[in-house]
């Protein structure tokens, strides 16, 4: 009996071995077409308004804020929101404000709250003074180049495009749990979401940036309706597609900061991550096993090793690291490559969606939510998502521009 049940477990093991190695095929090839560029529009090219929600006085955060006065784009204004004027960031935004007087800047501290989520109340606050139809929206830790609103802008160019969504790297500080982090967002999530989108298509954008539409994000209520989401993002993409609008990815892909002091931060960072993912595509989640599936491998295969299983390991392996260096170059990203860190990343990142598994509490900034309470909450959105098309009435769809 005890090597019947082993061999079951073993048999388990090679089933998930075959479904990981399916992903990384997939991952490699959906990275290997992908290509981050830079996307100009149409002339004349529209005015856009950029949303800057700030908090704190982050890693690199003046660097981060002034690459968006830098822009090599005609006609836009850059809007920075803070709810308190005693935040530390609005330093940060005042010195900027001197430093280019030729550039539309302009700083909103206003403290009121739409929902909970206090970012897409900073949001809202921020959008009643913008002048322009264009939205981008970007978290304040979020660096770009000087071609990042034009690259943003020019899916609009498309009359039925509703929201464009930009895949984020990590940019990490010299600290060893910032390199770490950033290595979890470059070589498991940016190929996650470029197998997502050819496989299924988008419908929804990301929180470091985004842009959207003025018309398409009244029909779903503005800010102050994602000011009750939890994953505001995730939110906004979804709804504006359920409305009709069509939601691509764009080829440009900017850098955040990480930013994580301490492994104990990063991994809790994680955690929650794995807990909104949770709350939002439950299953997704739980099927994202396969993409770090290395830990299991080892409990399953090695105990009794085999001609299949010690393949199925060593190709693992061979296919991650393959990958890891296939994003550098898709992506362009600048830090080195560290192949040898990769098995015991992928290892943490197993542990971090396992933690994520339990739990019904999600610490996000100054506020706690609960996923059991968020899910009604989509519930009752869904409802609401369910009314009229925008005017294009063109089937929801996503393309990379």
């Amino acid at each position: 009996m005890p090597i019947f049940v082993f061999s079951i477990w073993q048999c388990a093991g090679v089933l998930l071995g075959l479904a990981g190695l399916a992903y990384l095929l997939l991952a490699i090839r959906s990275t290997w077409h992908f290509r981050e560029r830079a996307v100009i529009g149409a002339e004349p090219r529209q005015g856009v308004s950029v949303l800057k929600p700030v908090y704190g006085d982050g890693p690199d955060l003046y660097e981060s804020l002034r690459s968006f006065c830098l822009q090599n784009y005609p006609t836009y204004e850059v809007i920075f929101g803070a709810h308190t004027p005693d935040d530390p960031a609005v330093a940060v935004v005042e010195r900027l404000i001197s430093e280019f007087p030729d550039c539309d800047l302009r700083l909103v501290v206003d403290g009121t709250l739409a929902g909970p989520n206090r970012k897409a109340a900073n949001l809202a606050n921020i959008a009643k003074v913008a002048k322009y139809d264009l939205i981008v929206l970007s978290d304040s830790d979020v660096r770009v180049d000087q071609n990042c609103i034009a690259s943003m802008a020019a899916p609009f160019d498309d009359p039925a495009v509703g929201a464009v969504a930009s895949i984020y790297k990590g940019w990490p500080t010299n600290d060893a749990p910032s390199r770490f982090g950033a290595l979890y967002l470059n070589d498991w999530f940016v190929p996650s979401v470029v197998v997502d989108v050819d496989l299924r298509g988008i419908d929804f954008v990301f929180g470091a940036m985004s842009a959207v539409r003025r018309e398409a994000l009244d029909a779903i209520g503005g800010f102050e309706m994602l000011a009750g989401c939890l994953a505001e993002d995730f939110s906004m993409g979804r709804f504006v597609a359920r409305r009709g609008w069509r939601v691509v990815l764009s080829p440009y892909a900017c850098d955040t900061v990480v930013a994580e002091k301490t492994f104990a931060d990063m991994f809790r960072h994680e955690v929650r991550w794995q807990r909104s993912e949770r709350a939002c595509r439950p299953l997704d989640q739980f099927m994202s096993v396969v993409t770090w599936p290395l830990p299991l491998l080892l409990l399953l295969l090695l105990p009794q090793p085999s001609v299949i299983g010690i393949f199925i390991l060593t190709a693992h392996i061979i296919l991650r690291i393959a990958l890891h260096f296939l994003v550098r170059r898709s992506f362009c990203i600048a830090t080195p490559a560290e192949p040898w860190i990769v098995p015991l990343r992928e290892c943490v990142c197993f542990f971090a969606w396992a933690v994520g598994l339990f739990g019904n509490r999600i610490k996000w900034g100054q506020e706690t939510f609960s996923i059991s309470a968020y899910r009604k909450l989509m519930a009752a959105e869904n409802i609401l998502a369910k009314g009229s098309s925008a005017p294009q009435s063109s089937k929801a769809s996503s393309s990379v521009q």
